[in-house]
């Protein structure tokens, strides 16, 4: 099989993956592999990618990296791990010509990875969904008043190689919301690895037509070589304001777990403005996915190509949230009370004077006809 001897010396050193020269011929892919055995903890964490993230192309998710780039099956660094494993008798179930042993997972007194710790990242109306220009927003509008063409099911665009997910019918059952507090009024709110971080408190929200990442988030991400595109667009509350837009900026975003998992790429719009939330997902995603979301249960359900794919929100986390954005609400409002009480607490005491039309009496006397206010 040639030398396999990793290039240079210090190969394994920063926790860097060796390079090979030849590798061992597997019966199965290098994605498929990793799949098996990524509940294991076998695997290093591979580093970084050096390719700034505006020169990547977004459409491509390696799920080892856990980053965009490019796909898992072509991960050269997977390639040289697998090897390595391979060179110390790991995952020799895999090896070719050994295909008539069983394949037995790697062996469980390996010490697991040690991961790095988490960064933690603890109706709206706009956005770039339906376009960037007026016209662009005007045909959108259009389309929906135009009589669909008979007998035609999904009037959707359709990319052409569109990835077969599962025909499962997507259901809600009773025993589903066990565990949960009823009844309720909480909104589903859940955690996503966003860009290969795990961001806690996303709002899911069928009443927004834009994804939004907030600033404040963003800037505790530390996502190096990240740029925004420039947008017209902007977004509009229920009381007609609008919020200023930073830009979009296109991030992967894991939904659901393995098998049932689907990575997709999203189009955030990127907010400076306080918050509860670090996130939003809104109906250009939920769409996307083909999701299908229940408030009475907390879920949201999509289809994948393993399955359905579950997103459970955190009915404890949903109320934190709303107790704290309520005491914020209310400490805001007691600050402008007292900031419009505070020079009205001893005014100066003015005499108006009003004349009734009886002549101008003298100011030290007293009439009926003449009303004192303090202002």
């Amino acid at each position: 099989m040639g030398n396999r001897n990793p290039i240079g010396n210090q190969a394994l050193q920063n926790n860097q993956v060796p390079r090979f020269r030849e590798y061992t011929p597997t019966t199965v892919p290098v994605a498929t592999i990793y799949t098996e055995n990524e509940h294991l903890g076998i695997f290093t964490i591979p580093p970084a990618i050096k390719t700034p993230i505006n020169r990547r192309d977004n459409t491509k998710y390696c799920r080892y990296h856990r980053d965009i780039g490019h796909i898992i099956e072509e991960c050269r660094v997977l390639k040289d791990e697998i090897e390595r494993l391979i060179q110390r008798g790991q995952l020799r179930n895999y090896v070719r010509g050994n295909e008539q042993q069983p394949r037995q997972p790697a062996q469980e007194n390996q010490q697991p990875r040690q991961e790095g710790e988490d960064i933690e990242v603890r109706v709206i109306i706009g956005g770039p969904a339906t376009g960037d220009t007026n016209r662009a927003r005007k045909n959108y509008a259009r389309q929906a008043r135009s009589e669909p063409f008979p007998h035609q099911i999904n009037l959707a665009e359709h990319k052409n190689k569109a990835l077969r997910l599962s025909n499962e019918p997507i259901i809600f059952t009773e025993e589903e919301v066990s565990g949960l507090w009823h009844p309720h009024k909480d909104a589903i709110v859940v955690a996503l690895r966003i860009a290969s971080q795990k961001v806690y408190k996303i709002l899911i929200d069928i009443g927004s037509s834009a994804d939004i990442l907030f600033c404040s988030t963003l800037n505790r991400m530390d996502l190096v070589g990240a740029k925004f595109e420039p947008i017209k667009s902007a977004l509009y509350g229920f009381t007609g304001d609008s919020i200023h837009l930073e830009g979009v900026l296109n991030l992967p975003v894991e939904l659901g777990t393995h098998p049932c998992q689907h990575i997709q790429s999203v189009e955030f719009v990127v907010v400076d403005c306080p918050s509860s939330y670090n996130a939003i997902i809104g109906r250009p995603t939920l769409n996307a996915i083909r999701a299908v979301t229940s408030t009475y249960h907390l879920l949201v359900k999509f289809p994948t190509v393993g399955g359905i794919g579950i997103l459970k929100s955190d009915q404890q986390a949903s109320r934190d949230i709303y107790e704290a954005a309520n005491r914020s609400s209310n400490a805001h409002r007691m600050n402008i009370i007292k900031t419009f009480k505070s020079p009205l607490e001893h005014p100066p005491p003015r005499t108006i004077t009003i004349d009734s039309g009886a002549g101008h009496p003298p100011p030290n006397k007293k009439s009926s006809s003449h009303k004192k206010f303090l202002q």
